[in-house]
């Protein structure tokens, strides 16, 4: 499975009946928008991916559509103990490409790809998740009301974990620049935004108060991560940098 992110920029024939010069005014003119349009293009060859429920725009190729439903079979082992309701989205097998639903300009993304194992699980905000293979067990977790207060990407968490012996991926998209950083046994992270959009298992998430305002300088309720893994932060995002 394979991706690609396409920048769409409008006709030679747009840009003539609009009197704008191309060359010098392609990505800005001070009193037309010009609009870009930001694509995703998924490649399979004798592969299958999981999408994002209403993502598609168009698909080709020798492929079969399905609807994911979480495996009853290793419900056991780990689905009916780490999540709370089973999951299910769009999957397509075989060979072809799959077009996701074009965003306009001041509306991109920026797409982090993860490897995952069955050694490691993953959460990660519903509206973050793009797409994964097909090999992997899903499973949704539902947010506490305090932390969906705090929380800008939906009520829901996906929970992500390859099958065995499988190694999968997942791409996710944020507002922001994300990165994937370490968190050790003898770490906190403190937040005063939404920062993390994703962890692994053995880090415990909470959104409390911190102190109280006006009295021993609290800082109202702070994101607080705890214990060892893996997180993906938007390190920019309360920065409103993009």
């Amino acid at each position: 499975m394979e991706y690609l992110v396409k920048i769409i920029e409008p006709t030679d024939l747009w840009y003539l009946q609009n009197n704008i010069n191309k060359e010098t005014n392609k990505y800005y003119h001070p009193t037309k928008n010009i609009p870009f349009v930001q694509q995703l293009e998924i490649k399979l060859n004798n592969s299958g991916v999981i999408i994002q429920k209403g993502a598609l725009y168009y698909c080709i190729g020798q492929l079969d559509y399905g609807t994911y439903k979480t495996d009853s079979r290793l419900k056991d082992l780990w689905v009916s103990l780490t999540t709370e309701t089973e999951y299910n989205a769009p999957i397509y097998r075989g060979t072809g490409t799959i077009n996701l639903e074009p965003r306009q300009k001041g509306s991109f993304l920026y797409y982090t790809d993860i490897e995952l194992s069955e050694n490691e699980q993953w959460e990660f905000d519903d509206r973050v998740f793009q797409f994964c293979s097909d090999r992997v067990v899903l499973g949704t977790k539902r947010l506490k009301l305090r932390q969906m207060l705090g929380d800008n990407d939906g009520i829901w968490r996906l929970a992500l974990k390859a099958l065995p012996n499988q190694e999968c991926k997942v791409v996710l998209g944020t507002n922001s620049p994300a990165k994937v950083i370490n968190l050790n046994k003898d770490q906190t992270l403190i937040a005063d935004y939404d920062l993390v959009k994703g962890f692994t298992e053995g880090i415990t998430e909470d959104y409390r108060k911190l102190g109280h305002f006006g009295k021993g300088g609290g800082e109202g309720y702070v994101w607080i991560y705890e214990g060892q893994g893996r997180l993906l932060v938007c390190e920019n995002e309360g920065l409103r940098l993009g």
